[in-house]
């Protein structure tokens, strides 16, 4: 019975659920139906704890050995000798921050007018303790502006030179010779002259040694001077010379200062008209002086004692003032002036320098500067722009001209007059760097005599010029070019002849275009070209001489 009950109640169960599915046969997959879900939040779901296995590896066996192992050791001798290895530290070479010195530098060059150059300067470079060196130079032109050899000139100079430092001081000297040969060629054009009766030739040997201090922040500083020079012509013109010249001065602070500088010269000249001449001068000049930021003060004396011979000398010793002061209201403006009376000493070895067409003098005097006084502005824009603006005034006796001979107007005589000069003076500078800087300056002089029988002022001053203009140029681009333009110019200047008719002129003015060129091919060889009066002006800076055209010199430089 039991059974039979369970097979029914399954029937109906089987037979309910197939009526329930034929039902919801008609529905599409995925569609939601009404359902109702029930959330309980405190239920918690434990699960049981599953113990841990620590059972430990097992041991694994260790393996035999399959033997034993004997070792026989055995002493090896050797009959060889044993090497003997010399140990030396490594050197490291490292470069150096200095740049290289050279001993010595030869340049060599040539012309037209026939012009050879050759040039040479040797000096040490590793001592620390003495320095010498040794310099030859000769410059000639062969042919000149008038019937060649004629007008030809040649230079030839020879120095040698050396200083010993010491810790303390300095002991230095030079040696040298000096060769310059010159033609009277000013006479009148299409005279028939041989060259080797007009020549001039001058012979200097000169030599001088002396001492100096060498740290100039020590309180006391001085440097003394010893020397002497032979000088003579092609004629009858002698002057031989010994020199003594010092200074010192002590430093009280960083802007007081006080020292004496003295000069000592004792001359024996000789020519056609006088010889057995002692001339003396002795030149003692003390002083102080004041610098601080903005103001500058040296106030001193000059006391000179000479013995120069002429008509209405007043007395052989001569005391005169000296001061010079600027001030610098800011560092682009600055006032200056000066008032200094002087002795200004002459030779006729400076006279032949500046005029190496002299003839036979017939007596050699001092300039006496009674006074000279100057006053002006001057200035500095931020280190780049400089200028000075001025005007000086002096006294002077026994200024000296030049004036052709009576003799002999190829030559030219000295002569003196006493002046007074007013000069006004301005010069200007920039500087562009490294690369580029330039420098001009101008002058005028006017000059009024006292001579009471000379009534035109301004013509007594025989071959000295009334305006001078000067403008440098230096150029470097790079490290292998320098190059260097000038412009020299001067006028107004009145001659004299004193043979006669005809006897004063004024001089065409005098306009000089230079310019060098100097090239680096290495650091050892350079190649230049000079050039001189290159707007071949016919200039003449003393009467009937004229200067040479066009003239160029081109050459090498090498060190070594």
């Amino acid at each position: 019975m039991n059974k039979s009950l369970i097979i029914i109640c399954l029937l109906l169960i089987g037979t309910a659920s197939l009526s329930f599915a034929q039902e919801n046969k008609g529905n599409e997959r995925g569609e939601v139906t009404n359902a109702e879900f029930v959330i309980r939040k405190d239920r918690i779901l434990n699960l049981p704890t599953r113990p841990r296995n620590f059972e430990s590896a097992p041991n694994l066996p260790q393996p035999e050995g399959q033997g034993n192992f004997n070792y026989d050791v055995r002493d090896f001798f050797f009959t060889l000798d044993p090497s003997i290895s010399e140990l030396k530290p490594y050197q490291k070479r490292f470069s150096s921050t200095t740049q290289a010195l050279n001993h010595g530098l030869v340049k060599l060059g040539y012309g037209n007018y026939q012009s050879p150059l050759a040039e040479l300067h040797i000096n040490n470079v590793e001592s620390d303790y003495l320095n010498f060196g040794l310099f030859l130079k000769h410059l000639g032109f062969y042919e000149g502006p008038v019937d060649k050899e004629n007008s030809a000139e040649d230079h030839t100079n020879f120095r040698l030179s050396a200083s010993y430092f010491s810790e303390f001081f300095e002991v230095f000297g030079k040696l040298g010779y000096d060769r310059d040969r010159y033609h009277f060629y000013g006479y009148t054009p299409g005279t028939e002259v041989i060259a080797d009766e007009i020549q001039q030739l001058f012979h200097t040997i000169y030599g001088q040694a002396g001492i100096r201090n060498i740290e100039k922040d020590d309180p006391v500083n001085y440097e003394l001077k010893l020397g002497a020079r032979l000088f003579n012509d092609d004629y009858d013109a002698r002057e031989h010379e010994i020199n003594f010249s010092g200074k010192t001065y002590y430093n009280f602070n960083d802007e007081t200062k006080a020292g004496v500088d003295l000069a000592a010269f004792l001359t024996s000249p000789s020519d056609i008209t006088y010889s057995d001449i002692n001339r003396n001068y002795v030149k003692f000049s003390p002083y102080v002086k004041y610098q601080n930021e903005s103001f500058e003060v040296k106030a001193g004396a000059n006391l000179v004692v000479e013995n120069d011979v002429y008509a209405d000398k007043g007395n052989d010793f001569h005391i005169f003032p000296s001061i010079e002061a600027s001030y610098n209201l800011q560092e682009e403006f600055a006032l200056y002036a000066s008032y200094i009376g002087d002795v200004k000493r002459n030779t006729y070895y400076g006279f032949a320098l500046e005029n190496p067409y002299l003839g036979p003098s017939e007596q050699l005097l001092n300039t006496i500067q009674k006074f000279k006084a100057e006053g002006g502005i001057r200035g500095s824009v931020e280190d780049a722009f400089t200028y000075k603006l001025g005007v000086a005034y002096g006294d002077y006796e026994n200024m000296h001209f030049y004036g052709n001979s009576m003799n002999d107007s190829t030559r030219f005589q000295i002569v003196y007059d006493d002046t007074q000069v007013l000069n006004y003076t301005g010069s200007l500078g920039y500087s562009f760097g490294s690369q580029y800087q330039i420098n001009a300056s101008a002058n005028y002089y006017h000059y009024m005599f006292e001579d009471d029988e000379n009534t035109d002022f301004e013509t007594g001053a025989w071959q000295k010029p009334k305006w001078e203009i000067n403008v440098h140029n230096t150029f470097t681009p790079d490290d292998k070019w320098l190059i260097q333009a000038g412009l020299d110019m001067m006028g107004g200047i009145d001659v004299i002849n004193f043979t006669g008719a005809d006897n004063i002129d004024t001089l065409s003015p005098i306009i000089d275009l230079n310019a060098k060129v100097d090239y680096k091919i290495t650091d050892r060889f350079s190649v230049f070209a000079h050039g001189n009066n290159l707007l071949n002006q016919k200039n003449e800076r003393y009467w009937n001489y004229q200067s040479r055209g066009i003239q160029g010199i081109g050459g090498l430089t090498f060190k070594f």
